[in-house]
């Protein structure tokens, strides 16, 4: 009796765990698919003169190839502090910032609770650029979506394809080439924002674009440029991270 009260016991504990997966599967799934909505909807309303080719030029006045209405996006949350765009992929997202490195994982752009987070600048960074280095973070979403597409920079036929990409403001706009591409720790030096000398920058660019899975050894990097580090979560090891490094050039 003891023994099929015991078996008994067993089962509904390994239904009601099968339930509790399902249920967590189907709420993840749920939020993924909001959250892509949210951000596609979001980019048709404060995005103009997007074109959505593999190559794009600069706009006739110069700058980037799209246009971006900041103040709505400031009237829905005042963190905003840029808009990434890459284009032939699906990096479209506007470029938060917070007081930590953390709520955003958790939050959409608008304060939304969700999984899927939003793309944003290390509370560290001044919002205008200014440090030498600028680290931007997304999550790797099963989906394709926010920073899934960086681990293709991995190969040489992708690089090809979008070397570059734009960060747009509201006083500027800045064109990213790519130079370098690779996995990484989640503590690693990739991530310096400050250097204490211009021998240490140098050293370090050297160190970067050593690791870099793609060759640009012909584009021109010196310590007067600054660069910016975009990271996302990687599954090569325990806590891997997979980074994308560009030169930021203002053109507007």
């Amino acid at each position: 009796m003891k023994k099929k009260i015991f078996l008994s016991i067993t089962s509904v504990l390994c239904v009601l765990a099968c339930v509790l997966s399902i249920s967590q599967v189907i709420r993840v799934t749920h939020e993924y698919r909001q959250g892509e909505k949210e951000y596609e909807n979001l980019a048709n309303i404060m995005v103009s003169n997007l074109d959505t080719s593999l190559y794009v030029s600069k706009k006739e006045n110069g700058g980037a190839p799209i246009d971006v209405n900041f103040e709505a996006l400031k009237a829905m949350n005042a963190n905003v502090v840029g808009w990434l765009y890459c284009p032939g992929t699906q990096i479209n997202y506007p470029v938060v910032q917070s007081t930590d490195n953390s709520y955003y994982l958790t939050h959409l752009y608008d304060n939304q609770s969700n999984s899927s987070g939003t793309i944003f600048m290390d509370a560290r960074n001044s919002p205008d650029l200014s440090n030498i280095n600028t680290i931007i973070y997304g999550h790797n979403m099963k989906n394709g979506s926010m920073f899934a597409s960086l681990q293709n920079y991995d190969g040489v036929w992708y690089y090809d394809a979008h070397p570059v990409m734009y960060y747009i403001t509201n006083e500027h706009d800045y064109q990213i080439d790519v130079f370098a591409g690779f996995e990484t720790t989640c503590d690693s030096d990739a991530f310096t924002i400050f250097f204490p000398n211009e021998q240490a920058y140098s050293s370090y660019l050297s160190t970067m674009r050593g690791r870099s899975t793609v060759n640009t050894a012909w584009m021109p990097i010196t310590t007067n440029d600054n660069i910016i580090t975009f990271a996302t979560c990687s599954y090569g090891f325990s806590g891997a991270r997979y980074v994308v490094q560009g030169k930021v050039t203002q053109i507007r």
